[in-house]
């Protein structure tokens, strides 16, 4: 019985811990003030990303975010950049947040498309 209490406690432990471990995504959130600015420091390359596929951004809306502490932290930012379109963008910030830049980015993703690391 005492094992099943302590596998128990454990298991309830390491789920409410398992955003602080490094390496894994947070949940989905809704932006955040920080999350923002940091969308917005890489806005110029985002943009030019997607007019070199073509693709014309008539809004730039970051609105859900996920993150990931590595040597840093990566966000995962889903941004509305006009007629019902969304993109998600990978960006990184080192641990000073004296660099931040665009990892990945994917296109043609709607509002329910959940951000799924990629």
């Amino acid at each position: 019985m005492a094992w099943i209490s302590l596998g128990v406690c454990i298991l309830g432990l390491t789920g409410a811990f398992a955003q602080l471990v490094p390496g894994g995504y947070t949940e989905t959130r809704v932006i955040n003030e920080e999350t923002r600015r940091v969308a917005f420091s890489v806005q110029i390359d985002i943009l030019w990303r997607l007019q070199s596929m073509n693709i014309i951004a008539t809004e730039f809306v970051p609105l859900l975010y996920r993150s990931q502490v590595v040597a840093g932290t990566n966000y995962l930012v889903k941004i509305r950049i006009g007629y019902g379109h969304h993109i998600h963008v990978i960006i990184y910030r080192n641990l000073s947040g004296t660099e931040i830049s665009v990892t990945k980015l994917q296109t043609w993703k709607s509002l329910w498309d959940p951000l799924v690391p990629f």
